[in-house]
């Protein structure tokens, strides 16, 4: 297995010295993140290394139910004289998390801006006490300022049980200022257009508190090495958003690497040729990067208080999907103000479609984005179903207009699934439109 980093190359906006001197050292922490995260990480088990092996799922539940710890997001589950023990990660890794900690308080002292050393002391300590949610904190309300890192235990796509477990990684990036405010202008817009909500007394509301930037990425450490996200909206905790807000980080280098590696390759492959001739390599790089802004908008209309708990380890696959699609149609309010181009709205679900062939076709045996790709089979498969693409000599779509319309059905349903929906509603629609198998002939 690859060693989980991933380092880019961007060409920088001027750093003063001391900013390149703290970002050398912000770059040396994420990397020490990946050994720890090859210890989480296991593509052969649904759980990863989370749970011990040969245990049953109804083995774990009935555990946590004598010991919540069992299912914490940040313990270790072991099998110890015959009795599953819940370990803290900061105590399993702890020999692994010391340097790391070392290198981000290296970083506080060194850096000129107090309220970024104050944020990485913070986040310090809690890789090794535990007290991620005031790291947490401390992230979300930080100033904007040019230097950007996040490392610890938070995404949970590894585990594949229980979609509870978080897997270490970091991240460190330094903000593009001109697409950033490009990404507010889209929020303030698309924010300003309130709509009507299917259960208001579940939706969770935060709309004035959410953050944007973009970035030129520098490092990808752990799992986030691994997916290689586009975007990210943190933190994924409904209540933490409700009451802090949410931050939304776009990493500008991650979308490009994703239309040369991720969207051209099927889009060559499978697109018509004279529906190819419409969209460049330009086109196809900023309509992955604006479909990825318009993601994690979108995740900011969709949170409903018990999702999670309704739809399960399904929730995943339902939350991502709905917020591609329906950050396609709310890219109609950009049109209506001008902000936005038609062709821009047509290059983002050309990007979003050719990536979904992509992870059907060439990367169904990737646990990493299981979620992703089974969520990407629903989408062809619902868009072929409606007739809103066609295959005749190539995959092409036979008017805008319906492609849209299509897009936007599918958008409400997956809402109604995650405002009102259970496990089994979830199950019922991902069994129909999900199935890998009738995307054979694209082989």
């Amino acid at each position: 297995m690859n060693k989980p980093i991933l380092l880019f190359n961007p060409t920088l906006p001027l750093l003063s010295k001391n900013e390149r001197e703290v970002l050398d050292l912000l770059i040396e922490a994420g990397k020490l993140i990946a050994p720890i995260y090859l210890e989480q990480e296991n593509t052969n088990e649904p759980g990863a290394n989370f749970y011990p092996q040969g245990v049953s799922r109804e083995e774990i539940e009935k555990a946590a139910r004598k010991d919540p710890a069992i299912l914490s997001p940040f313990t270790v589950v072991e099998k110890i004289g015959g009795k599953l023990v819940a370990i803290p990660y900061h105590i399993k890794y702890a020999e692994l998390l010391k340097p790391v900690a070392d290198k981000l308080i290296e970083a506080a002292k060194l850096t000129d801006n107090k309220e970024f050393a104050k944020g990485l002391e913070i986040q310090a300590k809690a890789l090794l006490d535990g007290s991620y949610d005031e790291a947490t904190v401390s992230w979300i309300n930080m100033k904007s300022y040019v230097l950007d890192i996040n490392i610890g235990p938070v995404e949970r796509y590894d585990d594949r049980l229980f979609f509870t477990k978080t897997s270490y990684q970091a991240w460190v990036g330094v903000m593009d200022e001109g697409n950033t405010k490009r990404a507010v202008k889209y929020r303030d817009i698309i924010f300003s257009a309130r709509r009507k909500v299917l259960i208001p007394s579940e939706k969770v509301d935060f709309y004035e508190k959410v953050q944007i930037r973009v970035d030129d990425a520098i490092l990808f450490s752990g799992l986030i090495a691994r997916t290689q996200f586009v975007s990210v909206n943190l933190p994924n905790d409904p209540h933490f958003m409700e009451k802090y807000g949410s931050e939304i980080t776009i990493f500008k280098q991650a979308a490009q690497f994703r239309s040369k590696q991720e969207v051209l390759p099927a889009f060559n492959k499978l697109f018509a040729p004279s529906f190819k001739k419409l969209f460049s390599l330009g086109d196809l790089e900023l309509g992955t990067l604006y479909s990825s802004v318009l993601h994690e908008l979108a995740h900011v209309y969709l949170r409903y208080r018990h999702s999670e708990q309704n739809l399960r380890d399904l929730f995943p696959i339902i939350d991502e999907l709905a917020a591609y699609v329906a950050g396609i149609r709310v890219c109609g309010f950009l049109l209506l103000k001008d902000v936005a181009s038609t062709k821009q709205l047509e290059s983002i679900m050309v990007a979003f479609l050719a990536r979904s062939f992509n992870m059907v076709l060439y990367e169904n045996d990737n646990s990493a984005i299981y979620h992703y790709m089974i969520g990407g089979a629903i989408f062809i498969n619902y868009l072929l179903e409606n007739e809103a693409i066609q295959e005749q000599g190539g995959v092409s779509w036979p008017n805008f207009t319906k492609m849209f319309f299509s897009v936007s059905e599918l958008a409400s349903i997956l809402e109604k699934i995650l405002a009102q929906g259970s496990r089994v509603d979830a199950e019922r629609f991902i069994k129909k439109y999900g199935d890998i198998e009738k995307l054979q002939k694209f082989f």
